[in-house]
């Protein structure tokens, strides 16, 4: 008698523990316990960058998720969103790799800058965050209102608010 109350106590207690080892990993996973490290390194969900200059904010660039390099001085982001604040300039991307230390931005495939009077298409853009310059060596369309321009290679001096296209330019301006 006393061995039959050993197995039912033995079973019971087994079968709290494995409740119990379930429940855990079941509330861990609600509430994103698993997510903070994926295959050996970290990430952040809805990542924003601040970057101010003189007390005033200069741009802020958003990202839907910055995978971390693991000594955390590099950023994978994806669905990119930059605003430079005084310019009224939106930068769109894909993909891109973010330094930490010296704030460049390298944006992979297609990048779409625009305001209310232009719109700049391009591939494989860089953005010194520092000197607040665009780069691209690749195909750039810029289109506004009134014309049309098309080249290859592009420099973007947002505090000079200049856009060079640097060869093969092809511009048609409309009335």
């Amino acid at each position: 008698m006393i061995e039959f109350f050993m197995r039912k106590s033995v079973l019971f207690v087994f079968s709290i523990l494995i409740f119990s080892v379930f429940f855990f990993a079941v509330e861990r996973e609600k509430t994103g316990g698993s997510d903070l490290v994926r295959k050996g390194e970290s990430y952040i969900e809805g990542m924003r960058i601040v970057h101010r200059k003189n007390g005033a904010g200069d741009w802020t660039l958003t990202a839907r998720r910055a995978d971390l390099s693991e000594n955390g001085d590099k950023a994978r982001l994806s669905d990119i969103r930059m605003n430079i604040e005084n310019k009224g300039l939106v930068i769109l991307a894909d993909n891109g790799l973010y330094s930490m230390t010296d704030k460049n931005l390298v944006i992979d495939g297609k990048v779409t800058a625009q305001n209310d009077s232009y719109s700049i298409v391009s591939e494989n853009v860089q953005f010194s965050g520092s000197e607040g310059v665009l780069k691209t060596d690749g195909e750039v369309l810029l289109e506004g209102k009134k014309f049309r321009l098309q080249g290859k290679g592009m420099q973007a001096d947002s505090a000079a608010q200049k856009v060079r296209i640097l060869s093969n330019v092809k511009a048609v301006f409309n009335n």
